[in-house]
C-alpha cells in the first residue's frame, strides 16, 4: 500500500492498462491450447482413418491377388484416392506443426510479458530509491547552502567594518595626496591592486583623480592596466582624463588596454571620449596597431565599431592589417583585410582612369577631325 501511495496517477493507470492487456494475451494463450486440443483430436481422428486406410489397402492388395485381371482399374482409382488422402493427412501434420509453433511464440511473449511486469516492479522500487536519495541530496544542498549564506554574511560583515575602518582612515588622513618613492599617491596604489572599493573612498575623501607619479602614469592608466572595468568606471565618473599620455612614449590608457587585450576598458574609455585614432609619440601606433600587434580580436572589432582608421599608418608606414600579418594573427587579419584601402592601389587606379580618359578624348579628336 505505501509504493501505491508513491506512485502518481498516470503511473497507476499504466499499470492498470499493462494488466489488463496481460490478461487479454492469457486469454488469448488459452484459446489457442484448446484449439491445438482440437487440432490434436482431429490428428488422432486422422490416425485412426489411417489405420482403416491401410486395412482397406491390405485387402485391396489380396482382393488385387485374386481378382488381378478383372479388377485393375478399379484398384487404380482407389490408389489414387488414397494418394490424395496421404496428400491431406500431409498437409494436416504441417498445420499441426505450424500451431505448435505458434503456441511456442505465444508462450516467449507471455514469458516476455512476465519480464516486463518484473521489470516494472524493479523500476517503481529504483525510484522510490531514487526519491529517497534525492531528498536527501536536496537536504544535504540546503544545508551546504545555508553554510554558505552564514559564510557570505560574516565576509559581509567583515566587509562592513573594514569600510568603517577605511572611511575613518581617509577621514583621519592630514594628507591624501602624499605620495612615495616613485611618486605615486594611494589612489595610484589601489588602483593598482583593483581596490575599486578603496578607489570610490578615496575619490570621495577628496584624492586628486588624475595626479600623476614620476613616469606620468595616473591611476586611470594603472587601472586599464590590471583591466579593472570597476575601477576606471569609477575614476571616469570622477573625471579622470581618457587621453592622458605616459611617458616616456607617451601611450594613453587606451593603447595599453589595447595591446593587454581588455574589451571592456576599451569600451569605457571609448565611451568617456578617449580618441580611437590617437597615435602614440615613439611609433605613432594607434591603439587599432597595439591590438594587431597584440592579436586581441574583440578589441579590433570594438576599435573599427567607433571609427578607428584602418588604413591609419605608423612611422614606417606599417598599418595595423602589416602588423597582423607579421605576427601571424590570421583572424585579426581577416577582420581587417576586406576593410584596409591601400593608397598605392588607389593611385594605380586613379592613373589607369586618367589614361582611359586621356585616350578616349584624343580617340574623339581624331574622329571629329
Amino acid at each position: 500500500m505505501y509504493q501505491k501511495k508513491l506512485l502518481d496517477p498516470l503511473k497507476e493507470e499504466a499499470l492498470r492498462r499493462h494488466r489488463e492487456g496481460l490478461q487479454a494475451k492469457g486469454k488469448k494463450v488459452k484459446k489457442l491450447a484448446e484449439e491445438l486440443q482440437t487440432e490434436r483430436q482431429k490428428t488422432a481422428t486422422y490416425q485412426d482413418q489411417l489405420g482403416k486406410l491401410r486395412q482397406e489397402l491390405q485387402a485391396e492388395q489380396e482382393m488385387r491377388c485374386q481378382l488381378k485381371k478383372s479388377k485393375e482399374e478399379a484398384l487404380r482409382l482407389h490408389r489414387e484416392e488414397l494418394q490424395a488422402k496421404g496428400k491431406e493427412v500431409k498437409k494436416l501434420a504441417e498445420e499441426l506443426q505450424m500451431e505448435c509453433l505458434k503456441t511456442a511464440s505465444y508462450q516467449d511473449q507471455l514469458g516476455k510479458l512476465r519480464q516486463e511486469l518484473e521489470a516494472g516492479r524493479e523500476m517503481r522500487r529504483q525510484l522510490k530509491k531514487s526519491k529517497e536519495e534525492a531528498l536527501r541530496r536536496h537536504r544535504e544542498e540546503l544545508q551546504a547552502k545555508g553554510e554558505e549564506l552564514k559564510k557570505l554574511a560574516q565576509e559581509l560583515q567583515v566587509e562592513h567594518q573594514k569600510t568603517a575602518e577605511l572611511r575613518a582612515a581617509a577621514e583621519a588622513r592630514p594628507n591624501l595626496q602624499q605620495k612615495d618613492s616613485q611618486g605615486r599617491t594611494e589612489l595610484h596604489r589601489a588602483a593598482e591592486r583593483g581596490d575599486t572599493h578603496r578607489v570610490q573612498l578615496l575619490l570621495d575623501a577628496g584624492s586628486l583623480v588624475n595626479a600623476e607619479d614620476h613616469d606620468g602614469c595616473t591611476p586611470l592608466y594603472l587601472a586599464a592596466i590590471e583591466g579593472c572595468q570597476d575601477a576606471c568606471r569609477a575614476l571616469l565618473a570622477a573625471g579622470a582624463r581618457p587621453d592622458m599620455k605616459v611617458r616616456p612614449n607617451n601611450s594613453s590608457a587606451l593603447h595599453v588596454a589595447a595591446v593587454l587585450g581588455h574589451p571592456a576598458v576599451c569600451e569605457l574609455l571609448l565611451a568617456a571620449g578617449a580618441r580611437p585614432n590617437e597615435p602614440d609619440d615613439a611609433s605613432q601606433w594607434t591603439a587599432l596597431h597595439w591590438a594587431a600587434f597584440s592579436g586581441h580580436a574583440p578589441v579590433v572589432q570594438l576599435l573599427l565599431q567607433h571609427g578607428a582608421e584602418r588604413g591609419a599608418r605608423d612611422k614606417q608606414g606599417w598599418t595595423a592589417l602589416d602588423l597582423a600579418h607579421q605576427y601571424r594573427h590570421t583572424e585579426v587579419a581577416a577582420m581587417l583585410q576586406g576593410f584596409v584601402c591601400n593608397a598605392d592601389t588607389v593611385a594605380a587606379l586613379g592613373l589607369f582612369l586618367i589614361v582611359t580618359l586621356v585616350c578616349l578624348c584624343c580617340g574623339c579628336y581624331l574622329i571629329l577631325h
